[in-house]
């Protein structure tokens, strides 16, 4: 980044014949110099850094006769270190507008969405749908953060367009405004970058019902109660900059993919599940592969009800434009969704997340899809939390396994290599062959095949963070934050804890006889991260991290603070 510098002579003060009184005012002069010039150092960088990127936006969208799109492009470039490697940034802040659709009565009526087939039916049912166009600012955290590799050589030519999920607002401080992002990359931003990718981090207000976004309706009336949170046509306005921008720099892209997260994972899913969403302005295919983390209530759908029957994915065509999608499912994010919803959804976040992994096998688009279930995770992956720790919130890394799904999906578009098969505790997704085994089930982390405790939603039940409760043999079992008792033996009732080696007999671990020992539990890790390195779920550098670490492990119980 540029920084201003201003050099002022400080040397002596004028000694001519004119006397103390020039001398005096040389002084007064030279200090206000400098005054200002620690003035500009301290706020003037940023402004001189600040230029305009009005060149990389695309001309507006005309839209139902109304004109949208960015509008107006502020940019700042800078330097970025990470991990040994040299990469370019660029914030970018844009004013514009976006088309939309929402309802004026009935849950989810905030949703402001670009998928409203799907949407409105599954939240509450018939009513009036309203096209709209909402504007967005700069300043109140329409933004993106654009990083590529210093080298073009190291990059590999592809782009990840990030989606993050609901809960972020301007009026919370969660959403700042564009040139405010410099601490906003997490784990796995940081894990493309290493792997060559431009990553395009997009931001956005999605909090409803706080009076910060505006959408105009065609009737010329207002509403403010709307947020970004299903918007897909805003993160793609953003993306269509972000390539023009790489493009210009670097190269044409060769691909680009989306990653979201919750409601920024739904937005995925209703980009490929609506038909011509996943398109742009040329009418080519605009993402060429998703990887959707944990959508949010396990929704929405691949279902469009017509007169009683379900008329999505019904045509060659429609089944031809979807493209390869991961799902991540965090298993244990499960809670009650409240909405009114039809009878063929369900109110559990895990059951939905599993249904809509039958639904796409169902209709033939098996062999496009994967859903991956993950044991002992919550909604946070721990992508921002430093070693995945944060007292006393603890979380399993699943950008070890983020790792992999990216490299899955990738090839999956690359070479037409099939990933994995789907993987669930559900039979009737992990049963493959109906023999009553479960021959795929979920994965599970070498630290909860080999527990020496358990991770439970924390603060709460359904909450999207975990803390830890190890097997110490002293104790109760936990409380959370609402004094609910964690069943760690899984007896129902809330009383001691186990040691190491009364959990691992109860789990099958050990026969009734045997005790954990440290050589007994290096191997379970082994044997552990190894079959998950063979499935292709863990890298074999983290496969063999999880052997060193098991090493050092002290087996002792101890007294835990949770």
């Amino acid at each position: 980044m540029r920084s201003a510098r201003c050099k002022i002579d400080g040397g002596r003060p004028f000694q001519g014949r004119r006397g103390e009184a020039e001398s005096l005012a040389l002084q007064i002069l030279r200090h206000a110099l400098i005054f200002v010039c620690l003035v500009f150092s301290c706020l003037g960088a940023d402004l001189l850094a600040q230029t305009t990127c009005d060149a990389s936006l695309l001309p507006p969208r005309t839209v139902r006769s109304h004109r949208v799109g960015p509008s107006s492009c502020l940019m700042r470039e800078s330097d970025l270190t990470s991990d040994g490697r040299s990469y370019r940034r660029i914030d970018v802040g844009l004013d514009g507008t976006v088309d939309g659709y929402l309802a004026k009565i009935g849950d989810y009526k905030e949703y402001f969405t670009n998928a409203p087939d799907l949407v409105f039916p599954q939240t509450w049912g018939p009513r009036e749908i309203v096209f709209g166009v909402a504007a967005y600012r700069r300043d109140k955290g329409a933004a993106m953060t654009i990083v590529y590799p210093a080298e073009r050589a190291a990059w590999n030519r592809k782009i990840f367009v990030m989606v993050h999920g609901r809960g972020v607002s301007f009026k919370d401080g969660s959403l700042k405004p564009w040139d405010k992002n410099a601490d906003d990359l997490d784990k796995y931003d940081r894990l493309l970058l290493a792997k060559g990718y431009a990553v395009v981090k997009t931001h956005r207000s999605t909090v409803e019902n706080i009076g910060e976004i505006t959408a105009t309706l065609e009737d010329g009336t207002t509403v403010d109660y709307i947020a970004f949170n299903d918007t897909a046509r805003y993160v793609m306005d953003f993306a269509d900059v972000a390539r023009k921008m790489i493009a210009a720099r670097m190269g044409e892209p060769a691909r680009t993919y989306f990653y979201g997260h919750s409601a920024g994972a739904r937005i995925g899913r209703g980009l490929n599940y609506t038909p011509g969403l996943n398109a742009g302005r040329d009418g080519r295919r605009f993402f060429d592969g998703f990887l959707n983390d944990d959508p949010a209530a396990g929704t929405w759908y691949p279902v469009v009800m017509k007169d009683g029957r379900d008329v999505l994915f019904t045509t060659d065509a429609e089944k031809a434009a979807f493209v390869p999608q991961i799902d991540v499912a965090h298993q244990m994010y499960n809670n009650i969704w409240p909405p009114k919803h039809p009878a063929w959804m369900s109110s559990s976040y895990l059951e939905n997340k599993r249904n809509n992994a039958k639904i796409l096998r169902d209709k033939g688009l098996g062999a496009k899809y994967r859903m991956y279930e993950v044991r002992s995770i919550s909604h946070s992956g721990g992508e921002n939390l430093a070693n995945s720790a944060r007292a006393p919130l603890d979380n399993l890394d699943l950008s070890k396994m983020m790792d992999r799904f990216v490299d899955f999906l990738d090839r999956w578009v690359e070479a037409g290599a099939a990933p994995p098969p789907t993987r669930s505790d559900w039979p009737e997704l992990g049963d493959a062959d109906r023999d009553g085994t479960i021959e795929n089930p979920a994965l599970a982390f070498p630290e909860v095949a080999c527990p020496l405790g358990v991770y439970y939603s924390y603060p709460e039940s359904t909450s999207g963070t975990t803390a830890f409760a190890a097997f110490t043999g002293a104790g109760l079992e936990p409380l959370d934050a609402k004094r609910v008792f964690v069943d760690m033996n899984r007896n129902g009732v809330w009383d001691s804890r186990e040691t190491p080696t009364e959990a691992w007999r109860r789990l099958g671990l050990l026969q009734k006889s045997e005790s954990l020992t440290g050589e007994r539990y290096i191997a379970c890790v082994q044997g552990a991260a190894d079959q998950l390195r063979r499935d292709g779920f863990l890298s074999e550098e983290t496969a063999a991290s999880y052997v060193r670490l098991a090493a050092a492990v002290d087996l002792q119980p101890k007294t835990a603070s949770r």
